[in-house]
């Protein structure tokens, strides 16, 4: 009955956030003219005269100021160039809801806070954490909306880059937050708190797929790995943003949903019943760089050979094999999601989680 009454407040949940209406981000075709100065190109575009100035690379004198555009040798393409990437910074800045986006990396930490709290004192349980990652993507995902969201700090980045040659500052400082995240609990935003990560993981979870498929780490990692690769070169190259249309944590904005991408949310959450979380080992950015940067977490699962009875119980719970790296000291690290498997299952606490 418990699982039942998630899938029904999941459910509602969704059909209120699609009636929700999402503004799509349209630049405006900058105007221009060879007799105004930048301060009426400023004024048409409704931009700042100096920050436009700036990005003209024109120092802010009066002599400029009052000189046209024809004057100063700004040809239309120079000037067309400038104003459409002040355009594309204030569309990105009047996109966000800041209140929401402050309001929601409060809650991320406080999660990360509680989250080592609970780890350290081995209170996460199978059954406790279904229950904490359901309310992991109902409120960061279906009440709070698919942004931001750990993914789109890197995939973003790259495609406004590639497509503007822009690169949008807050969303930078999001994903150095984000991966601050890693390092201070090893992948606990991944683990605990994204958006999909987490209803992929409760998917998972609550399966009732007895014989889950495992597929090695080297494998996994070097697909995602590809596709991030490939994803990069063709986003700044061509410039196209493949993951855009396909984009999982559309699941959260369902009226951005198209047939394409509702049937490829649907085969990662139908993919998810047998393999652990499909788009995060695969495919997910930041899930590439995160694996990085836990490499140098502060609180982390640590193994105690001194306690171990080998009795592999840890081995068969770990979803990823992260606890065959701890037991056989192999060299790369495979993922860990702090999901605490591992530690509710050992039966000596061999298994710590510690800084």
């Amino acid at each position: 009955m418990k699982r039942v009454f998630i899938i029904m407040l999941t459910g509602m949940l969704l059909f209120l956030n699609s009636l929700a209406v999402f503004a799509a981000k349209e630049v405006p075709e900058p105007l221009i003219q060879q007799e105004w100065t930048v301060e009426r190109l400023a004024q048409e575009n409704s931009l700042d005269s100096k920050d436009l100035m700036k990005q003209l690379g024109i120092s802010d004198t009066p002599a400029n100021r009052a000189a046209t555009l024809q004057e100063l040798r700004i040809a239309d393409e120079q000037g067309k160039d400038a104003v459409r990437k002040l355009l594309v910074v204030s569309s990105e800045e009047k996109s966000k809801n800041w209140k929401l986006i402050v309001l929601k990396f409060s809650l991320w930490w406080i999660l990360v806070i509680t989250a080592i709290f609970l780890l350290k004192r081995y209170w996460v349980t199978p059954k406790r954490r279904t229950w904490l990652l359901a309310a992991a993507f109902v409120v960061f995902g279906f009440i709070m909306g698919s942004d931001p969201s750990p993914m789109g700090t890197v995939k973003d980045t790259i495609a406004l880059f590639g497509k503007e040659r822009i690169i949008f500052p807050p969303r930078l400082v999001a994903f150095a937050v984000f991966t601050l995240m890693v390092i201070v609990g090893n992948r606990l935003i991944c683990g605990w708190g994204c958006q999909f990560g987490t209803l992929q993981d409760w998917l998972y979870q609550i399966s009732p797929v007895k014989k889950k498929i495992r597929i090695p780490f080297m494998l996994s990692n070097g697909i995602r790995i590809t596709v991030f690769v490939v994803f990069t070169f063709i986003a700044i190259g061509v410039p196209y943003d493949f993951i855009g249309p396909v984009d999982p944590f559309k699941v959260f904005a369902p009226s951005q949903l198209t047939l394409l991408s509702a049937g490829f949310i649907g085969f990662l959450l139908l993919l998810s019943l047998f393999f652990y979380r499909p788009w995060c080992t695969l495919a997910c950015p930041f899930g590439m760089t995160g694996w990085l940067a836990e490499r140098v977490s502060w609180f982390r699962v640590r193994w105690n050979p001194n306690k171990c009875i080998r009795c592999g119980a840890c081995r068969r719970a770990c979803p990823t094999g992260h606890t065959n790296y701890l037991l056989d000291g192999k060299k790369v690290k495979p993922d860990c999601y702090s999901c605490a498997a591992c530690l509710h299952f050992c039966p000596v606490k061999a298994l710590s989680y510690n800084r």
